[in-house]
Formats: C-alpha cells, sequence, structure tokens
C-alpha cells in the first residue's frame, strides 16, 4: 500500500520529485513502514535547495537518512548523513551514525554507538545520548496528544559536541511562523562554555499511518536572514 501526500511550495512543481519518492519506496521490505518527505530550503525568502529525509521503522529497528544539496552564494553544499539503531516502540536506542558534507565546508562525523558499547569507559560517556538523526526521529514517534511532541529534553552527540535539545510548546499568543498541528520552540544549549543557544521554531503534523509527527517546517534565524526547511510532499508505504 502506498499513499502520497503532496504540498506545494513556493511554486515548486512536485511532480518529478513524487516520482522519484515513489520509485524509492516501491521496493521496501513489506514489513517496514517507510515515509519519504521532500523538503524545500530557503534562506532570507529565496529558495536554494532541497533535502530529503528517509525514515523505515520495523517492529525492533529503525533507519533514517538524510541528503541535501543547497548553493549560498554561489557555493554548493551536499550534506549525506544515515543513523541506524534499534526500537521498542517510541524508544529508541542508536546503534550508528555518519554524516559527511561535501562542497563549501568539507566534514565527516561518525559515531558508532553499538560498538561503544564493548568499552566501559566509552558506553558510560554515550549513555542516553542521541545522535541527531534519531533525536529527530523520536519528536515524530512521540505518543499522546500534540502538544506531547514540544515536551522533550533530548540529550545530543554530533562529533564531539555534546548539546541538549529542549522543545516546549509555543505560547498561543505568539503566531506561527507556518500553520501546522502543532507549534514547538526548540533551544539547542551547547555544553562548551561560551557558546550561544541556538533559538529554532519546529512545526509538526501528524500522518494518520503510520503514527508519526512529520516535521512541517522548521524556522532558524541567522545573519543572513531566516533558515527555513519546509516539507513540500511525502510517500508513505507500509504493512
Amino acid at each position: 500500500m502506498r499513499l502520497i501526500f503532496r504540498k506545494t511550495i513556493l511554486g515548486l512543481s512536485g511532480s518529478a520529485a513524487i516520482g522519484i519518492l515513489s520509485s524509492l519506496i516501491c521496493c521496501v521490505n513489506a514489513q517496514a513502514e517507510v515515509f519519504i518527505s521532500r523538503y524545500s530550503v530557503s534562506l532570507a525568502g529565496v529558495h536554494i535547495g532541497d533535502a530529503i529525509l528517509r525514515t523505515s521503522l520495523e517492529a525492533k529497528t529503525y533507519k533514517v537518512a538524510v541528503s541535501a544539496d543547497f548553493s549560498v552564494m554561489l557555493v554548493n553544499t551536499r550534506i549525506a548523513g544515515e543513523a541506524s539503531g534499534s526500537r521498542a516502540g517510541a524508544k529508541l536506542a542508536p546503534d550508528h551514525f555518519r554524516m559527511i558534507t561535501t562542497g563549501g565546508e568539507e566534514s565527516a562525523v561518525e559515531t558508532n554507538f553499538a560498538g561503544s558499547r564493548a568499552n566501559a569507559k566509552a558506553a558510560q560517556h554515550l549513555r542516553g545520548l542521541l545522535d541527531p538523526l534519531s533525536a529527530l526521529l523520536v519528536t515524530s514517534l512521540k505518543p499522546g496528544a500534540a502538544s506531547s511532541s514540544c515536551n522533550h529534553v533530548l540529550p545530543v552527540l554530533l562529533g564531539r559536541t555534546r548539546f541538549d535539545l529542549r522543545l516546549y510548546p509555543k505560547p498561543a499568543a505568539e503566531p506561527a511562523e507556518k500553520p501546522a498541528a502543532v507549534t514547538c520552540l526548540a533551544i539547542a544549549s551547547d555544553s562548551r562554555p561560551g557558546q550561544r543557544d541556538l533559538v529554532m521554531e519546529i512545526g509538526f503534523r501528524k500522518l494518520p499511518k503510520p503514527h508519526v509527527w512529520l516535521v512541517e517546517y522548521l524556522s532558524l534565524p541567522t545573519q543572513n536572514g531566516t533558515l527555513a526547511i519546509e516539507r513540500a510532499e511525502t510517500a508513505v508505504s507500509g504493512s
């Protein structure tokens, strides 16, 4: 069974992307629930690229992959990342994380959570930590009412940098950047001294099947204008 949820953003035609998304999920494991979303990325209101987020949920395991391609000031940047691990319902335990950035600023980050468990010191250091992609999935799997998607404090590890991601319901008196079923304020607090907190706005919308909260948009102020990541369309397949 395959379902398509389409949304037009910034006048983009989604027909080509839908074809790509459909071809990506047509041959997935029938026992897995897979949802693939395309996101439009803009800076100061100007479209600069796109990102694809692919999530696969099985009874005891999960996998999240992201690929993004965008250009700023004639500099092209590509990001490819993947996280995998085990799950017990909405509780996730990451096994492996990797993210590679090429183009303007090149970097590579890899964390072997599963391999580190054999080392007592490393296991203690990583206990309870999530990689960024697994943390994103945790927010999507939160059961219960809509507001529960905004009640999180997630310890996240990216390379050697540890930060806490705190999500709060946005006060009703404050207008949201974009319409969404639930809107959260997210604060990323870097554990290193002298680092400033990042404050973001994240909107979620619930899918009927699988029972997940999709990230509808993310808005982050920068010195070059607001960075906005908005969901354009989603393809869903599952048993």
